[in-house]
């Protein structure tokens, strides 16, 4: 099962150095999403991150920079629907529904789902799927290795997100909202729990 961090849409203090220490944790895919960054921002950070992890990062925008740092590859949403003509390399994208899953997984590594819980990062943005949904899209065969959840992921409910046949869960508010000494031992407990049968 992945386990995927997304960054804080806006630019945190010391953002990098927490980058580094996630990846030197044991992280395998990052995704940086920065909606109203622009390209200099953007870049300023990848510049930042030690170079043997670039190639663990999924960009959302500014998908130019992708040959330039070496990076995983691209991730399509609403905002930036479609990859930049003649490219090639890794891609995944944001659903919101299951039908939006059973048309866009087969041309993509993987797909994120959203929300499977109500989210912790944003206000307001609640769970758009039953339990019953869930099982029964696992049984269709719908929900497998190539679909990722996010929303309101936590280290308590990634038991129940496996039981949907989930190959993943993506993170955000709860990742980012740890401070100081509990950010990296909060990381190493959600990785357990991943990783745990």
């Amino acid at each position: 099962m992945k386990l995927i961090v997304i960054t804080s849409p806006a630019f945190l203090a010391d953002e990098a150095a927490s980058v580094n220490a996630l990846f030197e944790a044991g992280l395998e895919i990052l995704h940086l999403r920065k909606p109203h960054s622009s390209s200099d921002e953007m870049e300023h950070l990848l510049q930042s991150v030690s170079e043997p992890f670039r190639n663990r990062i999924v960009l959302h925008e500014h998908f130019e920079l992708v040959e330039k740092y070496r990076l995983k590859g691209i991730h399509l949403n609403a905002r930036n629907p479609v990859a930049p003509e003649g490219y090639h390399g890794h891609i995944s994208r944001s659903c919101h529904s299951l039908q939006e899953v059973e048309e866009w997984k087969p041309s993509c590594d993987y797909v994120f789902l959203s929300p499977i819980y109500d989210s912790i990062s944003k206000e307001g943005y609640g769970a758009h799927f039953t339990a019953e949904q869930l099982q029964d899209a696992r049984s269709r065969g719908l929900i497998d290795e190539k679909v990722v959840a996010l929303g309101g992921i936590c280290a308590d409910n990634i038991p129940e997100v496996k039981s949907f046949g989930f190959g993943g869960v993506a993170l955000l508010g709860d990742v980012w909202n740890r401070k100081g000494a509990e950010f990296i031992p909060h990381f190493h407990q959600l990785l357990q729990t991943i990783q745990s049968k």
